[in-house]
């Protein structure tokens, strides 16, 4: 940590939950773009939504780098009494019944460092191998429409789109496919 994984765009919705984790005001503090709603372009329609017009306190979020985000969130949970295992991976998974229990790791290949720890709550962090879902519980179904391809690129030195809401992301579609734009 931090590891590089492409940006992200949180909604309104996200702001509870940093209350619930008391990690918000190190998110608002860090710097992030703040973000006050999403402009689309789709076909021959144009449209915005302003985060302003929801209803409750939260209205706007933030376009995230996912490293720094990431980071944060990890240091306050240590920062919160989470005991954390950094640069490790699950090896196997220990179950009673059907309920899992504890987990081997190790540091590597290269490493004789290994060792088991035992939980009553599993969170599968393993983001797209999805460790429970292949290898244990074998039900992840791919959804045909999203097997597809994505390419990002980064760019320095352009003008906010003038459209939509301050910080916005935009969405638009074009002949071939469909691009985001996340300042």
């Amino acid at each position: 940590f931090p590891r590089y994984h492409i940006g992200e765009s949180i909604l309104p919705s996200a702001l509870p939950v940093l209350d619930l984790l008391g990690v918000r005001k190190k998110v608002e503090e860090h710097g992030f773009v703040r973000k006050g709603g999403a402009y689309f372009e789709w076909g021959p329609e144009n449209w915005e939504l302003n985060f302003d017009h929801l209803e409750g306190s939260d209205t706007y979020s933030y376009q995230v780098i996912r490293s720094e985000f990431d980071e944060l969130l990890l240091d306050h949970a240590k920062d919160s009494g989470v005991e954390v295992h950094e640069g490790v991976r699950v090896t196997s998974i220990e179950f009673d019944g059907e309920r899992p229990v504890s987990a081997g790791w190790d540091r590597g290949k290269d490493s004789a460092e290994s060792g088991t720890i035992g939980f009553d709550f599993l969170i599968d962090c393993s983001g797209r191998n999805g460790v429970m879902a292949t290898k244990y519980l074998k039900n992840r179904k791919y959804n045909e429409a999203f097997r597809n391809l994505g390419v990002w690129s980064y760019w320095r030195g352009v003008k906010p789109l003038d459209k939509g809401p301050e910080g916005a992301i935009a969405v638009c579609s074009v002949p071939d496919g469909w691009y985001w734009d996340i300042p």
